[in-house]
């Protein structure tokens, strides 16, 4: 229900679903919702309604979000209306266009609603105290010649100075008659005194004049004081008399300062944004060409913040990010006064700024070598294996960091921002907590990954996802005991795309949440329509990365899938790898025990490979360990193997869990494993992963290959 004082928010989206959506979440906000599907109606209605906030997806058809910021940012302006660019992309280049063309913020799809609430209030609170001080301007202006609060009348002839209490409650003192203005300038302060006290000497041949000055109380306490003088007052009556006010602006020019602070650094961190970072990056570029310095920017990224700002919530997300700005404010030496007027140096050594989210940019300032670089950025890894305590809790994060050298990166901001970023993908391909420098080599890397990466956002609605089944046979009576569902990506381009390219940018970008929803739909959906066919496949194993597991809402999504294809919960089986145990373990408990009370089964892969611990294991609700394919590779030829996996399925089977070997490509392998009471196999040596119809006619063939041979045995 709208409320009597609701703010008015227009959002403008052609998706009409993201539309209502939006609609109804701010409504219950007691935002008041005017509603546009395109760039050019929501021009009419912005003109037409004036709203207090626009809010506009970035792709519509017609005028772009781009474009219609660009369209309205004149408007908008003069009456004080933020802005803000719904993306589905947060990157550096859809940022840095949305603010160039007149956003004033941004925020990306999915739409988390309580960093929109965030940000609407930040927006609208920003936006009314823009309008209050240009209020409150307009009425100084106009007050200047008619207020009489604070007013003095100094008469030239006489050399007497009268004024009322108000100047007198101004300067912090007590109303005497024997007030002078000399007496009045002696609390002003020594920077400000010899201009202020001249100022009224030198009027008698002009008419008006403002001006400012700051004093200090005999309480000690500064105040701007804004003083009128206006010698045209009563000239009729006495050309010698000089009228004026005092006024006191320290809150205005306060607020002022607060606005500007807001503008350009960051609310969360306090530390220098992108804007002013910028703007100091192009001071130093010019300074450095002309005293022929070297300087490097370094662009450290906090690795898997995404997963950690998931688990904990947005709020201890951010006291993290203090906490981080606060650690590589260590690593920098202390920097001189930013007013400086010393063309030599804009600051001592560095210069730390928020680019926001979990990025960080540091300007290392007149190095000698690269090796100076190198070192900052390895300073900072080391300083980053120590934990972070959060809210009572001990985090680990590592840093990426991508490094850009002046002059031989580039002599352009854009271009250096541009390539640091190169290498820090290149460093978070490379196996993330480490640093590169930018190397032209990359440039071709970068834009292959980001041509995959822009192909791989539109695969899920283009369809060209795909999931791919390999058996799992039991090792007891030979049995078809389900299957791994394995995505695949069929590009019409790049044709059938290895996992192992794709998946990594999938959870890099953060594409491997969706993906894996996906994943359990179709999964479940398939399920379904064989069971219509009369095969009741046993299960299905499901890869869950870390990320998706950390999502406190997939327990939810599970089981709407599985109630909407009609699919019994104890045929999902959820694979795990062990890296999980490195995440919050108690998040992941809470997570891994609902799965179980609901009734799906739960295995760790890669079972060897990664973080084992025998206390975490017993804790965690799984019933399967699955047996690293590495170990069987080499199951027959390397010494130290057959032992390995000896132990770790005794060491299953004491724990009560059942066994599953991955990598079975030949007959000795799989005569080893059932002699060892291995439970289930999985690999080669059966089927290769399939298409789901060419499993299917697999899956028929075999089950009636073993119903023959049992029928012989019988027969014997």
């Amino acid at each position: 229900m709208e409320g009597k004082n609701s703010k008015r928010i227009l959002i403008i989206d052609d998706d009409k679903d993201i539309l209502k959506l939006l609609t109804l979440k701010l409504g219950k906000q007691n935002y008041s919702v005017i509603e546009a599907t395109n760039g050019n109606m929501g021009l009419e209605k912005l003109k037409s309604e004036s709203p207090d906030m626009v809010i506009a997806d970035v792709n519509m058809p017609g005028m772009n979000g781009f474009e219609f910021c660009e369209k309205a940012a004149k408007y908008s302006s003069e009456k004080y209306i933020p802005i803000m660019i719904m993306t589905a992309q947060d990157d550096q280049e859809s940022v840095n266009q949305a603010y160039e063309k007149g956003a004033t913020d941004f925020i990306t799809k999915p739409i988390n609603q309580a960093k929109l609430n965030h940000r609407l209030q930040f927006s609208l609170r920003t936006s009314d105290i823009a309008k209050k001080l240009a209020s409150r301007e307009k009425q100084l202006l106009s007050a200047q010649k008619v207020a009489k609060m604070g007013e003095w009348i100094y008469d030239r002839n006489k050399n007497e100075f009268h004024c009322s209490s108000e100047v007198a409650n101004i300067f912090g003192i007590e109303k005497s008659e024997r007030i002078s203005y000399e007496d009045l300038m002696k609390y002003v302060v020594d920077s400000d005194n010899s201009t202020s006290v001249k100022k009224i000497k030198s009027l008698f041949n002009s008419e008006y004049e403002d001006f400012e000055y700051t004093i200090k109380t005999d309480a000690g306490e500064l105040k701007r004081i804004r003083q009128v003088i206006d010698t045209s007052v009563n000239q009729m009556e006495n050309k010698d008399r000089i009228f004026g006010i005092f006024q006191d602006i320290s809150d205005l020019r306060n607020a002022e300062k607060k606005v500007k602070k807001l503008s350009l650094y960051d609310s969360v961190t306090g530390l220098p944004n992108r804007l002013f970072f910028k703007r100091l990056l192009e001071k130093t570029v010019a300074s450095s060409k002309r005293h022929d310095r070297r300087f490097a920017l370094l662009n450290v990224n906090l690795d898997k913040f995404m997963r950690i700002n998931t688990t904990l919530g947005h709020d201890q997300g951010d006291n993290l990010l203090v906490a981080v700005s606060e650690r590589l404010n260590q690593v920098i030496r202390d920097l001189d006064s930013l007013n400086s007027q010393d063309d030599r140096s804009l600051f001592e050594s560095g210069l730390l700024s928020h680019f926001g989210g979990d990025n960080f940019i540091i300007l290392l300032n007149d190095i000698s070598n690269t090796d100076d670089a190198a070192k900052l950025a390895s300073r900072i890894n080391t300083l980053f294996e120590e934990s972070f305590e959060v809210s009572d809790k001990e985090v680990h994060v590592t840093t990426s960091i991508g490094i850009g050298v002046y002059p031989e990166d580039g002599s352009d901001v854009e271009v250096l921002l541009k390539k640091t970023s190169v290498a820090l993908h290149n460093a978070k391909e490379t196996g993330r907590n480490c640093y590169r420098f930018y190397t032209d080599s990359m440039n071709t890397l970068s834009f292959q990954r980001l041509s995959m990466e822009t192909s791989l956002r539109k695969a899920l609605e283009r369809e060209e996802l795909l999931l791919y089944y390999q058996p799992k046979v039991s090792l007891l009576d030979g049995h078809l005991a389900g299957a791994e569902a394995l995505i695949r990506w069929n590009n019409p381009d790049m044709g059938l795309v290895s996992p192992a390219d794709f998946i990594p940018i999938a959870e890099n970008t953060g594409l491997i949440v969706p993906m894996t929803d996906w994943v359990i739909e179709e999964a479940c959906r398939q399920l379904s329509s064989w069971s219509e066919k009369g095969f009741e496949l046993e299960s299905v194993s499901i890869n869950i990365t870390p990320a998706s597991l950390t999502d406190r809402n997939i327990n939810e999504h599970v089981m709407k899938h599985l109630r909407l294809a009609g699919v019994e919960v104890s045929r999902l089986d959820l694979e795990i790898t062990e890296s999980v145990l490195m995440e919050d373990v108690d998040v992941i408990l809470s997570i891994l025990n609902e799965f179980r009370e609901l009734g799906a089964s739960i295995s760790i892969d890669d079972f060897g490979t990664g973080y084992s611990s025998l206390s975490y294991l017993k804790r965690l609700p799984i019933s399967k360990l699955k047996i690293d394919q590495s170990f069987i590779h080499d199951l027959m030829y390397n010494e130290d193997d057959p032992i390995i996996v000896k132990a770790l399925i005794s060491l299953a089977h004491n724990l009560g869990f059942r066994v599953i070997a991955e990598g079975v490509e030949n007959k000795e392998q799989l005569e080893y494993l059932r002699e060892h009471d291995c439970d289930v196999v999985q690999g080669y040596y059966y089927s290769r992963p399939l298409p789901a119809n060419e499993f299917y006619q697999w899956a028929r063939e075999y089950e009636s290959t073993l119903i023959d041979d049992q029928k012989v045995i019988t027969a014997i």
